[in-house]
Order: C-alpha cells, then structure tokens, then sequence
C-alpha cells in the first residue's frame, strides 16, 4: 500500500507537539506514527478534505429494529446496490452524516434506535446486525420517490454472555492526530456493534467517551475508562488504562515520552495509576518499525532483551490488533512471544482489540475481549474488577466465537492440579448462524495436542462443539484453546476483496499443576 500523499507528516507533526518530541522533517516517516500498512486502507477511502455535501436524498427508509421480546435493538445496517443501483457512499471520510436514530458513514448506517434515513433512489440489499452475539436480518429494500420505504427486523440474542462483559481496549478517534472519527460517532459504531466496553487510547492523549455516552442516554449499553497510547517514535505503542486526566495538562495528563525509554513510561504508570494495566500494542507490527520487541530485540527463548531501556514491567501482550485480523504470519509471531513468556511462568495475558482508526473495514469490536466478571451491565461497571480480571487472565479475545473452557470448576486464569497424569478439558464454543466455527484446537504449552472439528447438527443451533476432551501432561505447564472458522464474515465484518476477517478466537491460559506441589514450575523452554 502506498502512503497517503502528505497526511502522515501533518498527523506526525502535530504528535510532536502533544508528545514533545522533535517534528519530522518531510518525507521520512517517523517511526513513532502508523506506517502505511497500518492506515493506508482507511486513508485511501478519504478525499482528504471536508466532508461532501449530502447525496440526494430522493427517498426515505424507515427503520425498525426489534429482538423476540418487541424491544428496540441498536444496530448496524451494511449496504449494497442490487443491479445498477451502485453501492451508496454517505461520506468519504470518517465524519460520519447524523440522520434519525443514528449515523451513516461510507456504506453503512450505525443506529441506536428507529430511524429515518435519507437514501438515493435505487435498490439495495442491506445486512442487519449486532455483533456477533446475535444472529443477523438480510432484507432487500427499494427507495423511490414518494412513500417512505420500511425495513423491519427481528433480532435474536443467540449466545447469552452473562458473567462476561466484552470491551475493546484500543480504539482511536478525533483526538488522535491520525484519525477523524467524532467521538460521538465512535459511540455510535461501538453500540451498533454490541461492545460493552470503549477503552480511549488516542495517541499521547486521554480522552473520556462518558459524557458523551450520557449525552447520547447509552449508558445501559456502553461503559468507557480512560486511557492512554503511549506513543514513541522509536520504542513502539504501548496501551495503559484506567488513567485519571488532568485537563490542564498537556495531553489532558498523558504520559511524558520525551527521552523516556519503556522502563522509565512503565514506571511512570505505576507511579500515576498503579493499578492500570499495560498492554504492549501490536509488538512485531511493519517490520519492526512500531513494534516494541522488534525494536527492543528481544529474545523471546530468554526474554533478554539487547537494547537497554527494555522493560519486561507490562501486564498483557495484544496478540491480535485488528489491522492484522486477515494475516495469520504476523498472528503466528506474536502467538510465539506471548507463549514463549507463558512457558517462562510469566502470567501475561493476550488481549485482542481493533486499534480501529476509521468507520470503514477495520470497525471497533473486532476483536473484541470478553472479560469475566461479576455483573456484566456496563452501567455497573467495576473498573478495579474489570482490571483484576484481566490481570489474572479471566478474558479471551475473539472476532466472532463465543468460547467457553474449563477443567472442572477452575476456568481461564485458574491452575488446576492433574490427575493420574491428564486434565479433562471441556469446551463449549457458540455462534450464531452467519459465523463459521472449523476447528477447534487445544494447545498445551503452545504446542498442538488436539484438534477437532465443529459437530453442530442443526444449522439453527448455535452450539457448535460441546465436548471434554482428555489431554496427557508430563510437566507443569498451560492450556490454550483457539477456535477457527474458514469463511470471511463479510459484508457484516470487514470486506471480502480488501480486507477480509475471520472468525478466531483464543483463550488465555488454565494452568496446569502437574507434580501437584502447589506452583508452575516452568519445564522446557
């Protein structure tokens, strides 16, 4: 992909002057700023200026989104010309046009209750959906001049979660100097996608979604913490929430980079907010350009690392970044790091978020974590047990599987001791009709010990594997489940020519005692 004309120089200017770091001088890219392959796909859908004017709205549509219960849901509808109605564009850019009840945005409308849209004449197919814990509604519509047209639909809540709350902790907006998103439009994508939890990691900034949230009455439906992406321009991107601000400082309080190294950012979260977690974003993301371990040169078989300023003082690894969602390679690498910290006895824990930038292809939610806590409402939200759980490993990340993993009572997180040599893993994975589930693998320190195939039936039955599988340990170690599916879930996820995303899911750990003395002792490495 190529870079975007001059936007990433003025983006990379004016993160100098929040970061106080020295302004590059055109055309080298810093390093601190997304490289091309990173943002050239939303970058290349803009025209680069104001928003343009609004397409002739010849027609109306009429919207009505109900579950079983005659309950309004929030919802995203995606757009496609049927015949020679060509596929509408709302906008150009990531400014997103307000209609009521929602907002449209390129080839979709992000809505939070019945709505009127304004639409060009033309006939379209339209996908109605929630996120992947609900099923979908396909419906053909035709806008003409006159009568409104109607597009109702039913959905169904086809994967209860209860006991999880599921969150993306990466996620940009207006505040960061590379993306254009109206914070209130995020709110709009993340309700319309079904995400319980807006994590603000802007660049060098903290930024707070709650009171637009509270404007816009969502917050049954959407809590938000305040955070941070540390962004450096030669160590890498590095997330830390929650975060308190300060709004008479620069950044609204964000961490100084200035001529810090890691271990110095790290300890200033500790010192600001030291229960925040730190999450290394995308470590080996572009060729080493942003990614903290390539930079760092780590060595993960000793978790040396050679350059000095490396810190080993983070919480999480994001195994997924959503700009990585279609490529397995750069999956398969970080996967290695964050196993090779696991079978060092390092409790780490893998996140999976979306570092969405736009409101096209690479939307917020995808991946998204699910995070198991004692009341999921997001209007009752505990921030210090929402970051306890995720310390402790009580999450996975998925773009689409519901994953569910035990060993008797202990669940993600947990140690469980082995019997006569072997654990009975039971596994539980839903979805609802559009997701693919294929595989369903069980690694035991990173290697592959199982692999089984989806065993669903009835097409109308969300559960697609329900077994307890025994697997042999010789040592003192850890279980991982992933979960993949072999069909893109485009046009609902992302787009199947330019950026197709993948059902996947992967849990964190249970860890496995094997000689019963009470610790992980970490074996071969």
């Amino acid at each position: 992909m190529t870079r975007p004309d001059r936007s990433w120089w003025l983006g990379a200017l004016a993160l100098a002057a929040c970061s106080g770091e020295a302004a590059p001088t055109a055309p080298t890219a810093p390093t601190g700023m997304n490289p091309p392959a990173y943002a050239a796909l939303g970058a290349a859908t803009q025209d680069g200026g104001a928003p343009l004017p609004a397409p002739r709205g010849d027609g109306t549509l009429r919207v009505r989104v109900h579950d079983d219960r005659d309950q309004p849901v929030p919802c995203r509808l995606t757009f496609a010309g049927v015949g020679r109605t060509p596929t509408p564009r709302f906008t150009t850019t990531d400014i997103g046009r307000e209609q009521q009840g929602g907002i449209l945005a390129f080839d979709r409308a992000f809505l939070l209750d019945d709505a009127e849209l304004e639409l060009p004449v033309g006939e379209y197919d339209v996908w109605v959906s929630h996120g992947p814990e609900w099923d979908i509604a396909t419906r053909r519509v035709t806008i003409a001049t006159g009568a409104p047209a109607t597009l109702t639909a039913t959905l169904r809540h086809v994967v209860d979660t209860s006991g999880w709350i599921s969150g993306d902790f990466h996620v940009h907006a207006e505040e960061s100097s590379d993306s254009r998103v109206p914070m209130r439009d995020r709110v709009h994508q993340f309700v319309a996608d079904g995400v319980d939890l807006i994590v603000a990691t802007d660049h060098n900034v903290i930024a707070d979604y709650a009171p637009i949230i509270d404007e816009l009455r969502q917050g049954a439906r959407l809590a938000s913490l305040q955070g941070d992406e540390i962004t450096t321009r030669d160590w890498g991107h590095f997330g830390a929430f929650p975060l308190p601000a300060d709004e008479a400082e620069a950044g609204h309080g964000a961490i100084p980079v200035k001529g810090h190294t890691p271990a110095d950012l790290f300890a200033d979260v500790r010192r600001l907010a030291p229960d925040a977690i730190i999450d290394i974003h995308h470590p080996r993301l572009d060729d080493g350009q942003i990614g903290y371990f390539h930079l760092g040169k780590l060595d993960p078989l000793t978790l040396r690392a050679a350059r000095p300023g490396f810190s080993l003082d983070f919480d999480a690894i994001e195994v997924l970044n959503g700009y990585q969602d279609a490529d397995r390679k750069s999956l398969a690498l970080v996967l290695e790091d964050w196993f090779a910290f696991l079978r060092h006895g390092r409790r780490v824990t893998a996140t999976g978020n979306s570092d969405t930038h736009h409101l096209t292809y690479n939307l917020g939610g995808y991946p998204r974590n699910y995070v198991q806590v004692a009341d999921d409402r997001p209007d009752h939200l505990d921030p210090a047990a929402l970051v306890a759980a995720v310390k402790a490993g009580r999450a996975y990340f998925t773009t689409g599987p519901i994953v569910d993993v035990s060993v008797g009572a202990a669940g993600l997180g947990d140690t469980v001791v082995a019997t006569r040599g072997a654990v009975a893993v039971h596994v539980r994975v839903r979805a609802p009709a559009w997701i693919a589930v294929d595989r369903i693998t069980i690694l035991r320190d990173g290697a592959v010990v199982e692999r089984r195939t989806s065993t669903r039936r009835d097409p109308a039955d969300p559960v697609r594997f329900d077994e307890t599988i025994t697997v042999p340990v010789k040592r003192d170690g850890f279980l991982v489940v992933r979960v993949d599916g072999d069909r893109s879930m485009a046009p609902v996820i992302g787009d199947a020519a330019r950026f197709p995303v993948f059902p996947l899911a992967i849990t964190n750990p249970i860890w496995v005692d094997a000689d019963g003395d009470g610790a992980i002792t970490p074996g071969e490495r």
